[in-house]
């Protein structure tokens, strides 16, 4: 008798955070495409994404003002193979690696995954910079501000109202926050 497999039952993994940036060319387009090349990836799914803001450069000066953004998706994918999609999707939109904190087309970085802590020589978690980058947590605080952050046991909203950048962050576009792209929650 031949048994029928069952079908795998992959465990989605829901209160993941990405930031996106763009300082050069079309910056809005930039954010657009990289989400919507995420979305389209296989096992991701967006479910929410912040306004988008303008932000000051940092680190490395002179250069264009930024536009930043943080999504919610929920994977199928580990931390490491979300991080190696990401860098996939930063290459196809055409990502050229030069400068540190210098000019890009587009950055995505991996900000939490969920609980996690990770501390490989590829990849942290969460983020080791999210508390001092305002550029971050302002856009992060509108869609999940009670979220704890793993290591630093403090909400974004208590991270952002603690932190230490005085930088220029500029909401440009409203968004609707409460705004779910897929109704249906995590299994």
């Amino acid at each position: 008798m031949i048994e029928a497999k069952k079908p795998l039952m992959l465990k989605k993994e829901c209160n993941v955070f990405i930031g996106l940036g763009s300082n050069l060319g079309e910056r809005q387009e930039w954010l657009r495409m990289a989400v919507t090349s995420m979305n389209e990836s296989g096992g991701v799914e967006l479910m929410r994404e912040s306004s988008i803001y303008e932000t000051e450069p940092h680190g490395f000066n002179p250069q264009p003002d930024f536009l930043n953004q943080v999504v919610e998706i929920v994977t199928t994918l580990t931390p490491e193979e979300l991080l190696e999609q990401m860098l996939r999707t930063e290459r196809f939109l055409g990502r050229i690696r030069t400068i540190r904190w210098g000019p890009r087309t587009i950055d995505l970085d991996l900000l939490a995954f969920n609980d996690r802590q990770l501390d490989t020589r590829r990849l942290r978690l969460p983020h080791p910079e999210i508390a001092r980058r305002r550029f971050v947590l302002e856009p992060w605080a509108e869609i999940a501000p009670d979220f704890m952050v793993p290591r630093l046991n403090l909400t974004v909203a208590e991270l952002l109202r603690c932190c230490p950048d005085d930088s220029r962050v500029r909401r440009l576009e409203p968004h609707n926050v409460n705004k779910v792209l897929k109704k249906t929650p995590p299994e």
